[in-house]
């Protein structure tokens, strides 16, 4: 059994990084046995609450994970919530090598979501 510790107070953003770490490990257990999807995927929603500098670094290590360990790594999150300016501070980081630029429109009749229009 597995048990991850943070000592700090019992916050959101604490929980979260919980997940990204338990997730992380996953992945790489799975990597290494050549077994699960081959991906991992993260919402926006995990990194509520976190700071912005552990944002920067979740980002950075699991760019790096997935790299090492065979595995695509994919975040969905807005443009503003990117935290530019902690990952410029970041050495051998360039998140915008990382960025597949994808923008929804529902200005003509084949924007939309894969095509689609909901109405």
């Amino acid at each position: 059994m597995f048990e991850i510790k943070i000592e700090a107070s019992r916050s959101k953003g604490i929980n979260n990084m919980q997940i990204f770490c338990f997730d992380m490990m996953l992945m790489e257990l799975w990597a290494k046995r050549g077994r699960g999807p081959g991906f991992l995927i993260h919402d926006a929603h995990l990194f509520d609450g976190v700071d912005a500098r552990q944002v920067a670094h979740a980002l950075d290590i699991g760019a790096k994970r997935a790299a090492e360990s065979g595995f695509q790594y994919i975040v969905t999150m807005n443009e503003d919530a990117v935290p530019r300016a902690e990952l410029s501070s970041l050495v051998d980081f360039d998140f915008d090598s990382h960025v597949l630029d994808v923008t929804l429109t529902d200005a003509s009749e084949d924007g939309g979501l894969f095509g689609f229009r909901f109405e």
